[in-house]
């Protein structure tokens, strides 16, 4: 890579994203796909490459077998050999909007490979020097059945003044939360209600929820709320973005365009923070519009409103419940 990454992401649970779309899903019948997508993918990727499509210079580090690392040979992508076939995961897309998804289990990591994986990952950012590392998606175990342990990739990077966000859910989000190790988390509002064990039902629910896992040790928070947009709480503020209505062919991979969004505003301008938040928003609205899983272009962007005074009463369109 000629440019230095600006960011670079680690996905430990990659997959092959295959998608279907369809004139209408029905249970047990047979049915013929009208298109078929096929795509590395995994949160860590899918940002890497809206990273890149947006200008913003990405690498991202992936586990793969020698095999599927040859297959999917290319410049943004850094392999470390793994045992183990790619899983594939499946979406299926019907003309009516709906979205139905099937993922495979995540295959486990040795203690090795994962401790290999955090090794590459921080050697990457520091040789590039990247402000920012990503750890995103779902967290597999060990090959012992155990937790990997996350707190290694946060501390080295901290040691080399890289900071981490983590973007993934469950009982790692909340580790990891409850200790204040990451420098940005992007919870859902679901994954939020996880993380403080109350429900999400109001815009003043998820800042309150946002402040008070932020005052842990959590740098940022930001909270991707689908048609509400999101609610950004840092030490700069609190800031909820939003879109217009739009059309959305496909959700997947919403969070993740999102995500790049915004850290490919704050590489460049740290100070902005609601300007990051902002971007983050409109291309996870100009993803949502696309039927594959990943940001594939930034051209036509949606207008964005941004105020720094959430309307604490509206109401979620999309809950999140404890």
């Amino acid at each position: 890579m000629s440019t230095p990454a600006r960011v670079i992401t680690m996905t430990p649970a990659p997959a092959l994203d295959r998608t279907y779309l369809l004139d209408s899903l029905h249970p047990g019948e047979v049915h013929r796909a009208q298109e078929v997508y096929s795509e590395l993918a995994g949160k860590g990727v899918n940002v890497t490459k809206g990273l890149i499509v947006g200008g913003t210079s990405s690498l991202a580090v992936v586990p793969l077998s020698r095999e599927d690392a040859e297959q999917f040979s290319e410049e943004a992508i850094h392999s470390h050999e793994v045992s183990g076939a790619l899983r594939v995961n499946i979406t299926i897309l019907d003309k009516a909007g709906q979205t139905t998804k099937i993922n495979e289990q995540a295959q486990p990591l040795t203690t090795a490979h994962w401790s290999g994986l955090v090794e590459a990952t921080v050697s990457l950012a520091r040789s590039h020097g990247s402000p920012w590392i990503l750890l995103a998606g779902t967290i597999p175990l060990s090959t012992e059945e155990s937790p990997l342990d996350l707190a290694p990739l946060v501390e080295s990077a901290h040691l080399h003044g890289i900071r981490v966000g983590l973007d993934t859910s469950g009982a790692p989000l909340l580790e990891m939360a409850r200790r204040g190790l990451p420098d940005l988390i992007k919870p859902n509002a679901a994954e939020l209600a996880e993380c403080v064990g109350r429900s999400m039902t109001t815009l003043g629910d998820v800042v309150d929820a946002a402040t008070e896992v932020q005052q842990w040790g959590v740098g940022t928070v930001l909270v991707s709320m689908g048609p509400d947009g999101m609610v950004g709480v840092s030490p700069a503020g609190v800031v909820h973005a939003h879109t217009s209505p739009v059309t959305v062919r496909n959700t997947i991979g919403a969070g993740d365009a999102s995500v790049a969004g915004f850290l490919s505003h704050l590489v460049d301008h740290p100070d902005e923070f609601a300007g990051a938040v902002a971007q983050g928003v409109a291309w996870g609205a100009l993803k949502v519009q696309d039927v594959s899983s990943r940001l594939h272009s930034v051209e036509g962007l949606p207008e964005v409103s941004l105020t720094d005074s959430p309307e604490r009463d509206t109401a979620l369109r999309e809950p999140g419940l404890a």
